[in-house]
C-alpha cells in the first residue's frame, strides 16, 4: 500500500508543504527527471531510439513500433507502449497484491485495463486467479486481510453499532409513517387546503423526525410553493427546512399573522458534520483525551479535551490547529478517527502513521483520509447483512429448541 508521506497537519486544515524527512534532495531531483521522461511514452530521440516508461532502457524505434514485434505491448485506448517483459511484471505484481483493477502505469493515465488486456499478458493460471479475485464480494476481499489488522480495526464492534443504528432507523421510520398517516387523515377531513392560511409570517407547528422519534417544532413560514404543496420554515431554535410538506404543517390558532422575529438566527451551513465514530459517553469524556470534536460552524476537527463542565455538559476543546472552544457540547464529541481504514476500492486495510490526508492505494485509488469511511459503505452493507442473517438463524434455532423442550 502506498501512503502519501507529505508532512503537515494530518487533517489538511493548514498543511505545510515541505520535502519528506530523511530524503536526499538530489534523489528527489533525479526522480522528478525520470517522471518527466515517463510521461512521454516510448520517447523518441534524435538517433531513432526510444525509452520504455517502466525500465527507461533505450531501445531501437522498431522495437516499439514494428507491427510484427512481439517484444512490446501497447494499450490501445490510451496509446502507451511498454516492453512486454516490463509490463508483464507490472501486471503480475499488481495481481499478486490482491488488487482486481490494473491501471496503465503511464504517468497521469487513469485507464483501467480490460479483461482482454490482462488475459494477453498473464499466464492462464494467473488470469484465472485474477478473474476469481475480481468476482469475489467486498466481504471476501476484506477477509483476505491479515487477522490482526482486522481485529485492530474493531470490525465486530463497528458492525454491531451499525446494526443497532439501522434497527433504530427502521423503528423511527415506522413511527414517522404512522405520524404522517395520522396527519394526512386530519387534513383530509378539511376536504381541501386553504392556501390563504399558509403565507409569509404565519406561526405554525411542524411535525418532523428527530433522533428521539416524531415530534413537533414551532416556527414561522418564510415562503409557500403551491405547486409542490411545500413551505420554507424557519424554526424558533434557528433551524431551517426548505421543503416542509403542507400536510406536516398546522397553523397556530393565535398570532397567525405574526412577523418573523428579527433576532432569530438563520442557519445556512447545513448543520453539524456527521462522523461514523460513536458519540462518547459522559464518563468517557475526561481531560487530556484526544477526540474528534465539532466546531461552531458544524465541521468536525481533531483536538484534546482541556477541561470538562459536567453541570453544563460542555467541554473545552483545544483543536490541533490552535483554535479553542470552551462550550463544546458533549453530543459533538466523538472518538478519535482510527489510524486504520480500508481502501474504498479494493478494501485493503491501510495504516496511516504520518503525513497529510491525501492517500493513494496500490490499486490506484486516490482518497481523502478525513472524509473516507473506516469501512466502505458497500463492505459495511455486506457485513451487516451477514450479521443480521446470523442473528435471525440463531433466533430460529432457539425457537426450535424451546418448542422441542416444551411439554406436550
Amino acid at each position: 500500500v502506498l501512503v502519501n508521506h507529505a508532512q503537515g497537519n494530518c487533517f489538511g486544515r493548514r498543511t505545510a508543504r515541505r520535502p519528506p524527512r530523511f530524503v536526499n534532495s538530489n534523489l528527489l531531483m533525479e526522480s522528478n527527471f525520470l517522471v518527466e521522461h515517463s510521461n512521454r511514452f516510448s520517447d523518441v530521440t534524435d538517433d531513432g531510439k526510444g525509452f520504455c516508461p517502466i525500465c527507461f532502457e533505450e531501445k531501437e524505434i522498431s522495437f516499439f513500433y514494428h507491427h510484427e514485434s512481439t517484444e512490446n505491448f501497447q494499450i490501445k485506448p490510451c496509446g502507451h507502449r511498454f516492453c512486454k517483459d516490463c509490463f508483464s511484471k507490472h501486471v503480475t505484481t499488481v495481481v499478486d497484491s490482491g488488487a482486481w483493477q490494473v491501471r496503465c502505469p503511464g504517468e497521469s493515465c487513469k485507464y483501467t485495463l480490460s479483461a482482454r488486456d490482462v488475459e494477453n499478458i498473464l499466464s492462464a493460471d494467473k488470469y484465472e486467479k485474477w478473474q476469481a479475485t475480481r468476482n469475489t464480494s467486498f466481504r471476501e476481499r476484506f477477509m483476505m486481510n491479515d487477522k490482526e489488522m482486522r481485529d485492530a480495526l474493531k470490525v465486530d464492534k463497528r458492525v454491531e453499532t451499525e446494526v443497532k443504528r439501522r434497527e433504530k432507523r427502521k423503528r423511527l421510520q415506522k413511527d414517522m409513517e404512522a405520524a404522517e398517516a395520522m396527519m394526512l387523515r386530519e387534513n383530509t377531513k378539511k376536504k381541501k387546503f386553504h392556501f390563504r392560511h399558509f403565507r409569509h409570517g404565519v406561526r405554525v407547528n411542524v411535525a418532523l423526525m428527530s433522533a428521539h422519534g416524531p415530534r413537533q417544532k414551532t416556527g414561522t413560514i418564510l415562503e409557500v410553493n403551491e405547486s409542490s404543496m411545500t413551505a420554507s420554515i424557519i424554526y424558533d431554535d434557528g433551524e431551517f427546512w426548505g421543503f416542509a410538506p403542507l400536510t406536516y404543517i398546522h397553523v397556530l390558532p393565535q398570532n397567525e399573522a405574526s412577523q418573523l422575529p428579527h433576532d432569530m438566527p438563520f442557519l445556512t451551513n447545513g448543520g453539524e458534520a456527521l462522523l461514523e465514530e460513536e458519540v462518547l459517553e459522559e464518563e468517557e469524556i475526561v481531560e487530556g483525551r484526544r477526540v474528534m470534536a465539532g466546531w461552531i460552524n458544524g465541521d468536525v476537527y481533531p483536538g484534546v479535551i482541556a477541561s470538562v463542565n459536567r453541570k453544563e455538559k460542555t467541554a473545552t476543546i483545544n483543536y490541533d490547529d490552535g483554535d479553542v472552544w470552551d462550550k463544546c457540547p458533549f453530543h459533538k464529541i466523538r472518538e478519535e478517527q482510527s489510524s486504520l481504514k480500508c481502501c474504498p476500492r479494493c478494501v485493503v486495510i491501510i495504516y496511516k502513521y504520518d503525513g497529510c490526508g491525501s492517500m493513494t492505494c496500490l490499486c490506484g485509488e486516490n482518497f481523502d483520509w478525513k472524509t473516507c469511511c473506516t469501512i466502505p459503505p458497500k463492505l459495511m452493507d455486506e457485513l451487516v447483512e451477514v450479521e443480521v442473517n446470523k442473528r435471525e438463524n440463531e433466533a430460529k434455532t432457539d425457537m426450535k429448541i424451546c418448542s422441542n423442550e416444551s411439554p406436550p
